[in-house]
């Protein structure tokens, strides 16, 4: 028999060591593996108060660039709610539809600028067509046909479509569409007086030049035309049949 370690007899009368010093090490190793443990717990937990709750990195300032100052109140305006609340909670997704859910805007950006800023960027919806609504408004469209805003009176630069009918089609503004779009940027900007009569041919001025488009077929090749023969300056243009235009 060996000092300091407990025995038990067995059976035969034989003595066994039993190795409670072993045991007594693996009890305090387990303690110091659940001391571990508990403390990581208790760091992760903090990281995450500092994080997700803490006002350490809350939202202190908005950084918001954009095409007009029109959709930059727009976004100052929307983005006030997120400002004081920590930057990794900031649902920037649902930031960017209110933005954007106002027509006078084409798109938004809502980026973390961590620790404590969101960086937005916005961009303005361009109109290039007025189109003539009642009661002398005008609603002022994009290159996409989405209307951005109604207002008594086209910016300048944008030329307004009007029907002899009073009220212009769908049809007809996308025809209006396409035609400003084939014409060279040059030209588009000079456009007055755009109509469409019933029988959906169109006709504008440009200058003291009046121009008889006519359908909507054969944008490309008319927009070509009417460049060339306004270089003459004549009082009018036909290009409604491409094949065989008419000046006077």
């Amino acid at each position: 028999m060996r000092l300091g370690t407990p025995e038990t007899a067995r059976s035969d009368g034989r003595v066994t060591a039993f190795p409670g010093g072993l045991a007594r090490s693996a009890g305090r190793g387990g303690r110091r593996r659940l001391a571990w443990l508990a403390g990581a717990l208790v760091t992760a937990l903090l990281a995450l108060w500092i994080a997700f709750a803490s006002p350490i990195f809350a939202v202190h300032d908005v950084r918001i660039t954009g095409s007009s100052e029109l959709v930059r109140s727009i976004a100052k305006k929307v983005t006030a709610s997120a400002v004081g609340v920590p930057v990794l909670r900031v649902d920037t997704g649902s930031l960017e539809a209110q933005i954007e859910a106002d027509s006078r805007v084409a798109d938004a950006t809502v980026r973390r600028g961590l620790p404590r800023s969101l960086v937005v960027e916005v961009v303005a919806r361009l109109p290039v067509l007025g189109v003539e609504k009642a009661k002398g408004q005008v609603d002022l469209v994009d290159i996409q046909g989405v209307v951005a805003e109604r207002v008594t009176k086209a910016p300048a630069g944008v030329p307004v479509v009007s029907s002899a009918s009073g009220q212009v089609s769908p049809a007809g503004v996308e025809a209006a569409l396409d035609l400003l779009t084939a014409l060279p940027e040059s030209l588009r900007a000079k456009v007055q007086n755009l109509r469409i009569d019933a029988t959906e041919s169109m006709s504008f001025r440009v200058g003291a030049t009046t121009v008889t488009w006519g359908g909507a077929d054969r944008a490309e090749v008319k927009a070509r035309l009417v460049q060339i023969l306004l270089t003459k300056k004549p009082a009018t243009i036909d290009v409604s049949a491409p094949d065989t235009p008419t000046t006077t």
